[in-house]
């Protein structure tokens, strides 16, 4: 994981799309995970939105939790 740099490969919706067809090839059952990367690319606002308001909500609470700490 990290002679090959997985977690840089995460950052791009390719490197997510290639780790997703090479998970797929390692199941015994055909998933088509990597085939799941055209919803990622039609939703791609919507996931981001999401995941920033989550993010913010995250920041807040790890503020107040540190208080209590």
């Amino acid at each position: 994981m990290e002679q090959h740099n997985w977690l840089v490969t995460y950052r791009t919706v390719e490197g997510i799309e290639r780790i997703l067809t090479q998970m797929d090839r390692r199941t015994k059952t055909d998933s088509r995970m990597g085939l799941s990367v055209s919803e990622l690319r039609n939703s791609y606002d919507l996931f981001e939105k999401e995941f920033t308001e989550f993010f913010e909500d995250l920041r807040t609470y790890s503020a107040q939790k540190l208080i209590t700490l």
